[in-house]
């Protein structure tokens, strides 16, 4: 199972503040990852390969949780602050 946490998409990429710095990467057959779009507040599930193509898009974490799930056809990721969710480092 993978955990993955909201808090950690909130620091912005430095080279691109539109984008959070964390990438949550989905299977690798799959060619995915998950990161936040901090211009409009959406999550989106990318292609990893450039140029970068959005594959899905929602405001809600869960629903892109989802998306992925069915994508990797699993149910092996879910939601939840694991031990270096920065809110439990501060």
């Amino acid at each position: 199972m993978s955990r993955i946490c909201e808090h950690e998409f909130e620091a912005k990429d430095r080279r691109d503040p539109r984008y959070s710095l964390v990438e949550f990467d989905l299977a690798a057959r799959t060619g995915l990852t998950i990161r936040k779009n901090h211009e409009d507040g959406y999550y989106e599930i990318v292609l990893i390969k450039q140029p970068r193509e959005v594959k899905y898009r929602n405001v809600s974490l869960e629903k892109v949780v989802q998306m992925a799930n069915f994508l990797e056809d699993s149910n092996d990721i879910q939601i939840g602050c694991g031990l270096l969710c920065p809110n439990k480092m501060r």
